[in-house]
């Protein structure tokens, strides 16, 4: 097996014999391609649990069989998968939803409907531990007995190829579902379970002779395969849309069963992690001990608990934040696809240039109540201006997108464009209007990340906003005026909210700090770090504030603040603050702004993962003399990407 890390995407490549285990080719089956008649799988939400329950047992038959999916709508492609089913009807992307009491005793039988032999994960009680799987031979039942074990999110999956959950084939990527071991005396309605699933058009032969080259990794990104990123087995503009009420509790379950790590970001609110596993264990926070996040990386085979409170009306998004996951327009490698609808003219407004992993949220006011459109404060709003400028040839033959505060000197014909943008120094409490000016050749919207904020200056354009109220697209030679009023203080960012990563990686991103009232911002003691990329190349390097190894002076003796921020197309990248001895010791501060729960925040050694979208703050103290430090940034492999030299004096 090969894994090879290319951005935050983890391919993996695997050729299996053993077992005797053998691969059904994943297909794209055109309409009239002539292919003997498949049954349709269906799609489905979550809400009905399968199998019956009758006082404390559950008797559930599943069945393994081979249909077309449509994951894009009747008029999308038409994929041919394996799934599961119950017996008697229709197979489903996800699997059957598993979800029972605590104390549940659950007789199970598989049917193998496939013509190979089939291994299922999961189908056994949950104790913290992995457990025996079932094997199916083809055209053959199996069953099983167990009790459902401790309370929480779990899931079953099965692999007929030998490949384990994430590393496997386009053809059995979709035989997964979830398992909810409930809590006595919950309601199995009162949440909400969604599945994340992927598929690539790789055939088996494919993957075979990826194995034979000297750089697989590479030979993966030219081959450029079709990959899908799915939501309860819908991509989006498909995926559910989803309407709550103002200030009702929302919780909901992840569970990751795709080959990929999923940074998840919710728009204009922050959510409590309650919870998080691995498919065996589970761990449950108490209230004390939940982190509060906008963005939460979820590994492969992950699962997740999560409560939010919708505080304001408007539409808002939900979605992976790794753009090739979210883009309609890029191949896996980040390049364009060809024939690719060009979303900058805002034609594609309705489903806001985004694909696949995206949810749709409406938030709705009382029926008679107006919805507010901003927060109201005594006191007068703090204005200011951004330009939108490029500079050509920054990047080779590209130019460089950047931000420019109209007040700095020479903004008018600043040149070069700083990247990333301005870091917007705000306060909580304090009201602010932000003028766009868009002086680019191109359209393109802004998203303040972590802000809570009324939807329509959220930077959704053709989604976000209210009613009829909906946030546009800020045409070349356009503008549009962002009002907020920052609630707390903390490390944040903008940046451009079109999926294209070439305005992403050209610069239009920056850092957005929110002060405490009274307090002032002091670059020698409280230093910003944004992570991004060094131009629209599929290969372009890490750059720490615009640099790949910028150099940094810090005072000794004292105490500072590091903000660390990610905001590159789609990586997952290991930040270390380290001497020539190793790691130094720095203490946790904040996560996406918020603090950290008492019992993380005690001093720890500086190494900290952090994913697309993420932010986090730390305290390091440093010691009297001088001293040689190093930010380091480095892939999920340990590849280096990008250096920071700080010296302490």
């Amino acid at each position: 097996m090969f894994r090879v890390f290319v951005g935050s995407v983890v391919l993996s490549i695997v050729v299996s014999h053993s077992q005797g285990f053998q691969p059904l080719a994943a297909t794209a089956l055109p309409t009239g391609s002539g292919e003997s008649p498949l049954p349709a799988i269906v799609t489905h939400d979550n809400r009905h649990p399968a199998g019956d329950l009758e006082g404390d047992v559950l008797v559930l038959a599943l069945r393994a069989g081979v249909g077309v999916w449509r994951p894009e709508g009747d008029a999308g492609p038409a994929l041919r998968v394996e799934a599961f089913g119950e017996t008697g009807r229709p197979l489903s992307v996800p699997a059957p939803l598993i979800r029972v009491p605590i104390g549940t005793v659950i007789v199970a039988t598989v049917r193998n409907e496939l013509t190979t032999p089939m291994r299922v994960h999961g189908l056994c009680e949950r104790g913290g531990t992995p457990c025996a799987p079932l094997d199916v031979p083809g055209g053959e039942t199996r069953e099983v007995r167990f009790s459902a074990g401790r309370p929480g999110t779990y899931y079953y999956w099965a692999t007929t190829t030998g490949v384990p959950l994430p590393y496997r084939a386009a053809d059995d990527t979709q035989l997964s579902g979830a398992f909810i071991v409930d809590e006595a005396g919950v309601a199995s309605g009162s949440d909400r379970i969604f599945v994340i699933t992927d598929w690539t058009s790789l055939t088996r032969k494919e993957h075979a002779d990826l194995m034979l080259q000297d750089d697989p990794g590479a030979t993966f990104l030219k081959m450029k395969p079709d990959v899908r990123t799915l939501i309860n087995g819908n991509g989006w503009p498909h995926t559910e849309r989803l309407t709550y009420a103002l200030g009702a509790p929302v919780h909901w379950r992840i569970v990751n069963l795709s080959t990929q790590i999923h940074p998840m970001h919710l728009h204009g609110f922050y959510f409590e992690v309650d919870s998080i596993g691995d498919g065996n264990k589970h761990e449950s926070f108490p209230a004390e001990a939940r982190q509060r996040v906008v963005t939460q990386v979820m590994p492969p085979g992950s699962t997740l608990g999560m409560t939010w409170t919708p505080e304001r009306a408007g539409n808002w998004l939900f979605h992976c934040h790794i753009m090739t996951h979210v883009s309609p327009t890029l191949h896996v490698d980040g390049s364009p696809k060809e024939g690719a609808h060009d979303h900058h003219s805002g034609s594609n407004h309705l489903s806001a240039g985004m694909s696949g992993m995206v949810l749709g949220i409406t938030v709705t006011a009382p029926k008679g109540e107006p919805a507010p459109t901003e927060r109201a404060s005594d006191l007068p709003a703090r204005k200011m201006t951004l330009l939108m400028k490029s500079e050509p040839n920054r990047f080779g033959s590209a130019p460089a997108f950047g931000f420019v505060l109209d007040k700095a000197q020479g903004a008018a014909a600043m040149n070069p464009v700083p990247v990333p943008g301005p870091v917007l120094v705000l306060k909580r409490g304090e009201p602010v209007e932000i003028t766009l000016i868009n002086q680019l050749p191109e359209g393109t919207a802004i998203h303040w990340h972590g802000m809570e904020l009324e939807s329509y200056y959220d930077g959704v354009h053709g989604w976000g906003g209210n009613g009829q109220r909906v946030t546009p697209m800020i045409e070349p030679g356009g503008s549009f005026v962002v009002r907020f009023t920052p609630p707390r203080a903390g490390t944040f960012m903008y940046h451009t909210h079109l999926h294209d990563q070439r305005q992403l990686t050209s610069g239009l991103y920056g850092a957005m700090l929110v002060l405490e009232p009274g307090e002032s911002y002091d670059e020698a003691t409280d230093h910003v770090f944004v992570v991004g990329r060094a131009g629209p190349s599929v290969d372009a390097p890490a750059v720490i504030n615009g640099q790949q190894a910028p150099q940094i002076t810090w005072k000794s003796g004292i105490k500072h603040r590091v903000r660390l921020i990610n905001i590159t197309p789609g990586d997952i990248f290991s930040f270390t603050l380290q001497t020539n001895q190793g790691p130094v010791t720095w203490k946790p501060l904040t996560k996406d702004g918020a603090p950290v729960p008492p019992g993380r925040s005690q001093p720890v050694g500086a190494r900290q993962l952090i994913g697309v979208g993420e932010t986090y703050d730390f305290e390091f103290e440093a010691p009297p003399g001088r001293q040689n430090l190093w930010l380091e940034v480095r892939n999920p492999g340990g590849k280096w990407q990008a250096q920071g030299h700080v010296i302490v004096k």
